[in-house]
Protein backbone atom coordinates (compact mmCIF):
# COMPACT_ATOMS: atom_id res chain seq x y z
CA UNK A 1 0.00 0.00 0.00
CA UNK A 2 1.26 3.65 -1.20
CA UNK A 3 -0.07 6.85 0.07
CA UNK A 4 1.36 10.31 -1.63
CA UNK A 5 0.75 12.75 1.66
CA UNK A 6 1.52 16.22 3.22
CA UNK A 7 3.72 16.34 6.04
CA UNK A 8 2.80 17.20 9.16
CA UNK A 9 4.61 16.82 12.54
CA UNK A 10 3.27 13.38 13.32
CA UNK A 11 5.67 12.14 10.36
CA UNK A 12 8.54 13.52 12.29
CA UNK A 13 10.01 10.19 13.61
CA UNK A 14 9.40 8.23 9.80
CA UNK A 15 10.82 10.88 8.36
CA UNK A 16 14.26 11.09 10.37
CA UNK A 17 14.16 7.59 9.87
CA UNK A 18 14.01 8.26 6.11
CA UNK A 19 16.53 10.76 6.39
CA UNK A 20 19.32 8.53 8.27
CA UNK A 21 18.90 6.00 5.41
CA UNK A 22 18.94 8.66 2.81
CA UNK A 23 22.12 10.25 3.78
CA UNK A 24 23.44 6.57 4.16
CA UNK A 25 22.69 6.38 0.30
CA UNK A 26 24.61 9.27 -0.42
CA UNK A 27 22.37 12.19 0.38
CA UNK A 28 24.35 13.69 3.25
CA UNK A 29 24.84 16.88 1.65
CA UNK A 30 21.40 17.56 0.19
CA UNK A 31 20.10 16.94 3.97
CA UNK A 32 22.56 18.60 6.05
CA UNK A 33 20.59 20.48 8.87
CA UNK A 34 22.01 24.23 7.29
CA UNK A 35 20.05 22.83 4.04
CA UNK A 36 17.06 20.87 5.90
CA UNK A 37 15.98 21.71 9.45
CA UNK A 38 12.42 19.11 9.90
CA UNK A 39 11.93 21.68 12.57
CA UNK A 40 12.22 24.68 10.65
CA UNK A 41 10.29 24.23 7.35
CA UNK A 42 9.04 27.39 5.85
CA UNK A 43 5.03 27.82 6.66
CA UNK A 44 4.28 28.79 3.07
CA UNK A 45 6.53 25.99 1.37
CA UNK A 46 5.50 21.81 1.89
CA UNK A 47 6.36 18.82 2.41
CA UNK A 48 5.97 15.71 0.42
CA UNK A 49 6.03 12.40 1.39
CA UNK A 50 5.31 8.79 -0.48
CA UNK A 51 4.65 6.56 2.44
CA UNK A 52 4.81 2.59 1.43
CA UNK A 53 3.91 -0.42 3.83
CA UNK A 54 4.12 2.24 6.31
CA UNK A 55 7.63 3.58 5.64
CA UNK A 56 8.66 6.48 3.96
CA UNK A 57 10.18 5.80 0.39
CA UNK A 58 10.42 8.90 -1.07
CA UNK A 59 10.26 12.70 -0.15
CA UNK A 60 10.23 16.10 -2.29
CA UNK A 61 10.17 19.93 -0.70
CA UNK A 62 7.86 21.92 -2.76
CA UNK A 63 10.21 25.61 -1.85
CA UNK A 64 9.25 28.61 -2.28
CA UNK A 65 11.81 29.97 -4.42
CA UNK A 66 13.40 32.54 -3.10
CA UNK A 67 16.63 31.15 -3.62
CA UNK A 68 15.70 32.55 -7.41
CA UNK A 69 14.01 35.92 -6.25
CA UNK A 70 10.76 34.43 -7.47
CA UNK A 71 9.01 33.43 -4.48
CA UNK A 72 5.81 32.85 -6.86
CA UNK A 73 7.59 30.04 -8.26
CA UNK A 74 7.61 26.57 -6.18
CA UNK A 75 11.08 24.83 -6.98
CA UNK A 76 10.96 21.09 -5.98
CA UNK A 77 14.33 20.40 -4.33
CA UNK A 78 15.40 17.87 -0.80
CA UNK A 79 14.44 14.75 -3.39
CA UNK A 80 15.46 11.34 -3.09
CA UNK A 81 13.96 8.11 -3.29
CA UNK A 82 15.16 5.11 -1.19
CA UNK A 83 17.11 2.39 -3.12
CA UNK A 84 14.57 -0.28 -2.69
CA UNK A 85 12.06 1.33 -3.83
CA UNK A 86 13.59 3.05 -7.31
CA UNK A 87 10.84 2.05 -9.53
CA UNK A 88 8.18 3.22 -7.87
CA UNK A 89 7.69 6.57 -9.79
CA UNK A 90 7.58 8.97 -6.72
CA UNK A 91 9.30 11.82 -8.11
CA UNK A 92 6.35 11.95 -10.53
CA UNK A 93 3.56 10.91 -7.96
CA UNK A 94 4.83 13.48 -5.82
CA UNK A 95 5.14 15.90 -8.58
CA UNK A 96 1.30 15.42 -9.04
CA UNK A 97 -0.30 17.03 -5.75
CA UNK A 98 2.79 19.42 -5.50
CA UNK A 99 1.17 21.28 -8.60
CA UNK A 100 -2.56 20.85 -7.32
CA UNK A 101 -1.38 22.03 -4.07
CA UNK A 102 1.13 25.15 -5.78
CA UNK A 103 -2.30 26.11 -8.06
CA UNK A 104 -4.36 26.32 -4.65
CA UNK A 105 -1.82 28.14 -2.82
CA UNK A 106 -1.93 30.89 -5.80
CA UNK A 107 1.58 29.79 -7.03
CA UNK A 108 2.60 30.74 -10.77
CA UNK A 109 5.08 28.31 -11.72
CA UNK A 110 6.48 25.25 -10.50
CA UNK A 111 10.01 23.96 -11.64
CA UNK A 112 12.68 20.72 -11.35
CA UNK A 113 16.42 21.02 -11.92
CA UNK A 114 18.64 18.05 -13.36
CA UNK A 115 22.50 18.08 -13.44
CA UNK A 116 23.29 18.38 -17.07
CA UNK A 117 25.75 16.07 -16.74
CA UNK A 118 23.06 13.44 -16.29
CA UNK A 119 22.12 12.96 -19.78
CA UNK A 120 19.46 9.42 -19.06
CA UNK A 121 17.45 11.50 -17.03
CA UNK A 122 17.38 14.87 -19.08
CA UNK A 123 16.49 12.97 -21.97
CA UNK A 124 13.27 11.83 -19.99
CA UNK A 125 12.69 15.00 -18.98
CA UNK A 126 13.11 16.63 -22.90
CA UNK A 127 10.53 13.62 -23.58
CA UNK A 128 13.29 11.96 -25.54
CA UNK A 129 13.21 8.68 -23.96
CA UNK A 130 10.99 6.65 -21.42
CA UNK A 131 12.23 4.01 -18.30
CA UNK A 132 13.64 0.58 -19.49
CA UNK A 133 11.97 -0.80 -16.29
CA UNK A 134 8.37 -0.37 -14.33
CA UNK A 135 5.74 1.20 -15.30
CA UNK A 136 5.76 3.88 -18.17
CA UNK A 137 2.19 5.19 -18.65
CA UNK A 138 3.46 8.68 -16.34
CA UNK A 139 4.96 9.80 -19.73
CA UNK A 140 1.27 10.34 -21.03
CA UNK A 141 0.24 12.04 -17.68
CA UNK A 142 -0.62 15.64 -18.50
CA UNK A 143 1.53 17.11 -15.84
CA UNK A 144 4.48 15.65 -17.35
CA UNK A 145 3.55 16.53 -20.75
CA UNK A 146 3.70 20.29 -19.97
CA UNK A 147 7.23 19.81 -17.94
CA UNK A 148 9.24 22.06 -20.26
CA UNK A 149 12.97 22.81 -20.85
CA UNK A 150 14.18 26.23 -20.17
CA UNK A 151 16.24 27.31 -22.83
CA UNK A 152 18.07 30.10 -22.33
CA UNK A 153 19.48 29.46 -18.79
CA UNK A 154 20.79 26.98 -16.37
CA UNK A 155 20.58 26.70 -12.65
CA UNK A 156 23.80 27.40 -10.52
CA UNK A 157 22.95 26.43 -7.04
CA UNK A 158 26.56 27.56 -5.71
CA UNK A 159 29.35 29.60 -6.51
CA UNK A 160 31.22 26.80 -4.79
CA UNK A 161 29.91 24.28 -7.16
CA UNK A 162 31.16 23.16 -10.46
CA UNK A 163 27.44 21.84 -10.93
CA UNK A 164 25.11 23.51 -13.32
CA UNK A 165 21.64 21.99 -13.96
CA UNK A 166 18.57 22.02 -16.60
CA UNK A 167 15.55 23.81 -15.30
CA UNK A 168 12.25 21.86 -16.09
CA UNK A 169 9.25 24.40 -15.75
CA UNK A 170 5.40 23.85 -15.32
CA UNK A 171 3.47 27.48 -16.10
CA UNK A 172 0.70 26.94 -13.49
CA UNK A 173 -0.49 30.49 -14.99
CA UNK A 174 0.28 30.44 -18.45
CA UNK A 175 0.88 33.97 -18.95
CA UNK A 176 3.48 34.36 -16.32
CA UNK A 177 6.80 35.08 -17.26
CA UNK A 178 9.24 33.88 -15.09
CA UNK A 179 12.45 36.18 -14.32
CA UNK A 180 15.00 34.99 -11.79
CA UNK A 181 17.21 37.35 -10.79
CA UNK A 182 19.53 35.14 -8.91
CA UNK A 183 21.12 31.57 -9.05
CA UNK A 184 20.91 30.99 -12.40
CA UNK A 185 23.31 31.48 -15.92
CA UNK A 186 21.84 33.01 -18.83
CA UNK A 187 23.15 30.73 -21.35
CA UNK A 188 20.85 29.57 -24.84
CA UNK A 189 21.12 25.56 -24.81
CA UNK A 190 19.45 22.77 -26.71
CA UNK A 191 19.14 20.35 -23.36
CA UNK A 192 22.54 19.43 -24.24
CA UNK A 193 25.63 20.61 -22.35
CA UNK A 194 28.74 18.79 -22.85
CA UNK A 195 31.28 20.95 -21.38
CA UNK A 196 29.68 22.26 -17.94
CA UNK A 197 33.25 24.35 -17.25
CA UNK A 198 32.76 26.69 -20.90
CA UNK A 199 29.42 27.98 -19.64
CA UNK A 200 30.78 29.02 -16.23
CA UNK A 201 33.87 31.14 -17.26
Amino acid sequence: MERIIQYNTSHKKLVETFLEQARAEGSSSTYTQHKFDIDNLDSKSSLWLAIVDGEVASISYAERSFITGTPESIRKCRYHILKKHRHGRYGFKIMKHQIAWAKENGFKHYYWTHDVKDKAINKLFQHKRTYIVGDNSWFDDEDYKKLTLETDLVFHDSPKSDMIQFVYSYYIDPEYKWQPTDRVIWHKHNGVINNAEEVLQ
